[in-house]
């Protein structure tokens, strides 16, 4: 009998110990990769025959986790008001905040190296992160963001006080975001 209840115990307790590190899998297609120090995966580790996008970029990981569009939108959405001189008029872009992103991939880097479909990349540092409210936009007036009109994610932040995000602010984070490591 005490080796059943042994059992039982390290059994509950590896149930415990695994639970938070086991992730959500995505339903739909993967808008977002974010890799490095992660406490969670939810995807396999970086194969240079299937991951050809990856490998084009000269990104590798052995922990990731992914997330499609309704995973992020499941995090919360807020508003941030951005006006850029190439739209006409002010546009209204909701998204996750990008610390929330981050929480539920169980990022545990200081720094974090972003990363667009074209192969720019933006780094922020730990107080960049803290200084501004930056979210991972998955929309524009609603519409989800796609590929060629800044997505399929663009990571903005909302500026202080009332006003829309001017173009020289929108130009410090990158549309046509797909990938975050974490440093």
């Amino acid at each position: 009998m005490k080796k059943v209840v042994a059992v039982g115990i390290i059994v509950l307790v590896c149930g415990v110990v695994r639970g938070p590190v086991e992730a959500e899998m995505v339903a739909g297609p993967v808008v977002l990769t974010v890799a490095g120090s992660v406490a969670k995966t939810n995807r396999p580790v970086f194969d240079e025959q299937r991951d050809l996008f990856f490998k084009y970029h000269k990104r590798s990981f052995d922990k990731a986790f992914v997330f499609d569009r309704p995973m992020l939108e499941s995090l919360g959405v807020v508003e941030v008001r951005v006006d850029d001189t190439n739209w006409s008029g002010p546009k209204t872009a909701t998204g996750p905040r990008l610390a929330d992103v981050l929480n539920a991939a169980g990022c545990r880097g200081r720094a974090l190296d972003a990363l667009a479909l074209d192969g720019f990349r933006f780094r922020l540092s730990e107080a960049d992160v803290k200084a501004r409210d930056w979210i991972v936009a998955t929309r524009a007036d609603g519409q989800p963001l796609g590929i060629g009109d800044r997505g399929p994610l663009w990571l903005v932040f909302d500026p202080p006080g009332s006003r829309p995000a001017k173009a020289k602010e929108i130009g410090l984070g990158p549309w046509a975001l797909f990938f975050i490591e974490c440093l």
